[in-house]
């Protein structure tokens, strides 16, 4: 245990130091965030990742944020890491100089696209394209100045793969993409950044993280102009080691909502999602930082993905607790910053740092009831048990959404996809958590329909992309999956010329390849699955259910 604990000090000395040579600066109207090669979201220099402009000013929202990943092996040793200082650039086995964050926008994108379909040729490369680190880039080097790795088994950058030959070559038309777990087609955010990096690469589960920091911006006022999207990507890069019986995820936000001295937090279980509001409605300057002045805005971390169980199912949100600045309020010491592996790993299940359990009442401290969530629902709500009605002590804090546990395989991938969005509608503090409330209900929209935000779906209001309504070049074809659902074997059913098909599960992995239109399913487990044919009249894709 002490080997351990003495890991987990180093690896936060170490991240605080820097490994930032590459920092990203990210924009969407009003917020700003930063993106470092090491993926913390935090500038180079200053203390907030995320920031909200203001009649000209820089105003704090976040001062970091990011996951807290820990387990425990078959002896009850316990490990653990944090994202949110970020942690080593670059893959596991990387090669030298491989410390970078890419940026690409939409624009950018549609350029090259445009500029490949007029003749199959491309005659001005645009290097944020080009320097993408998607598998097999035969440019990276030229454009990045270091080798791309030849570890085929790393979690690279996601592209569309106009040709189906596996590999990213801008020059045959391939292109930077989003891609989610569930949906079939590429996503075209307003921006994507994109970097990887390595945490607990001293141990048995070494961990290779990608992280993509996007956005959709509209011509129209909507939402998703007021909203940042983190998608990271998880591997366990473990080659013999055993697996782990309890893992645990979390997302940790230490918000500072302007002036951090006047914050209350809140819960909304049913959304997996937390919030940030002031506890009055004048956000004043304090210390070195100023406030939103009055009628400040509410702050919402949604969670729209999380870790997969053993049965490829996603697991539930199980806790959501917030804790306290110490430096800042007079609050028992046993609800404050966890120092051991310990205390973060009681925060990992739902505890206080001192192993007590969250109980309805107050702080949630030394209570009768136990909960689950901290302060569930609008500040405002007879008989309900919110910081607003508890007359809480203002202060500086933390919010911790965690996750079930879980058993984790080597070789094991997850993704983990979070909003932060910003609303600043309402009529006072507690009405700007109102509507931060319904805008979360929006936001989810979108995600449950695949970020379709140039759709015409009823429930979501209506976007008009900026330079992101990209569909691929070559036409969608007819075609069907026969039999579906199916076991044993299915056959794509289509009058083009098939080249190849592959079938890729529901966390993004290829699992089966052919060339003609015979699917065997032998060895696959039951459930879903997402079909990419490629043909000689263009590329379909398709859902595929195995019993």
């Amino acid at each position: 245990m002490t080997r351990i604990y003495t890991f987990v000090i180093c690896l936060l000395a170490l991240a605080t130091i820097g490994n930032s040579q590459n920092t990203l600066e990210i924009r969407n109207n009003n917020l700003r965030v930063f993106l470092q090669s090491n993926g913390a979201l935090l500038p180079d220099s200053g203390i907030h990742g995320f920031d909200y402009e203001q009649d000209g000013e820089f105003i704090p929202l976040i001062h970091y944020t990011g996951l807290w990943l820990g387990a425990r092996d078959a002896n009850g040793n316990a490990s653990l890491a944090q994202t949110q200082q970020g942690g080593r650039p670059g893959p596991l086995n990387t090669t030298p100089g491989f410390d970078k964050a890419w940026q690409v926008d939409a624009a950018e994108i549609a350029s090259h696209r445009q500029d490949f379909e007029d003749n199959g040729v491309i005659d001005n490369p645009i290097p944020e394209v080009f320097a993408w680190p998607g598998i097999g880039n035969p440019h990276f080097f030229d454009y990045n100045g270091f080798e791309l790795p030849q570890d085929l088994t790393v979690g690279l950058a996601p592209y569309w793969d106009e040709n189906g030959d596996g590999d990213y070559n801008p020059e045959n038309g391939d292109y930077p993409v989003l891609a989610i777990r569930g949906c079939g087609g590429p996503i075209i955010p307003t921006q994507m950044n994109w970097t990887i990096f390595t945490v607990l690469e001293d141990t048995g589960h070494p961990l290779e993280i990608s992280l993509n920091v996007f956005y959709f911006d509209c011509e129209e006022m909507n939402p998703l102009q007021e909203s940042v999207f983190t998608y990271y990507k998880i591997t366990d890069r473990a080659d013999f080691a055993a697996p782990l019986p309890e893992a645990r995820w979390g997302l940790f936000t230490d918000g500072d909502l302007g002036c951090p001295l006047d914050d209350y937090v809140g819960t909304f279980p049913e959304r997996s999602a937390a919030y940030f509001y002031n506890a009055d409605n004048e956000d004043e300057d304090c210390i070195i930082v100023q406030g939103f002045g009055a009628n400040p805005p509410a702050l919402g971390i949604d969670i729209y993905r999380g870790p997969l169980d053993n049965m490829a199912q996603g697991l539930p949100l199980s806790s959501g607790i917030t804790f306290f600045n110490p430096n800042f309020g007079s609050f028992p010491p046993g609800v404050t910053d966890p120092n051991t592996v310990q205390e973060y790993y009681n925060y990992l299940q739902g505890k206080w740092r001192d192993g007590s359990p969250l109980m309805v009442g107050g702080i949630g401290y030394n209570g009768t009831e136990p909960a689950s969530f901290a302060f569930p629902g609008l500040p405002e709500q007879e008989n309900g048990w919110t910081e607003w009605e508890a007359g809480n002590g203002q202060g500086d804090r933390r919010v911790l959404m965690n996750f079930d546990a879980f058993e984790l395989f080597p070789g094991a991938v997850n993704e983990f996809i979070a909003g932060y969005t910003v609303y600043r509608d309402g009529e006072d503090n507690l009405g700007q958590a109102e509507g931060l409330r319904d805008q979360l209900d929006v936001l989810q929209a979108y995600f449950d329909n695949c970020l379709q935000v140039n759709s015409d779906i009823s429930e979501l209001p209506p976007c008009t992309p900026l330079m992101t309504d990209i569909s691929p070049i070559n036409k969608e074809i007819k075609l069907d999956i026969v039999p579906n659902p199916a076991r044993g074997a299915a056959f794509v059913k289509t009058e083009a010329a098939i080249q190849s098909v592959i079938v890729l599960d529901a966390t993004g992995r290829s699992v089966l390849f052919s060339d003609n239109g015979q699917i065997q399913l032998a060895g696959l487990p039951a459930g879903l699955y997402f079909v990419h044919i490629y043909t000689d009249e263009g590329t379909a894709v398709r859902k595929l259910v195995v019993e």
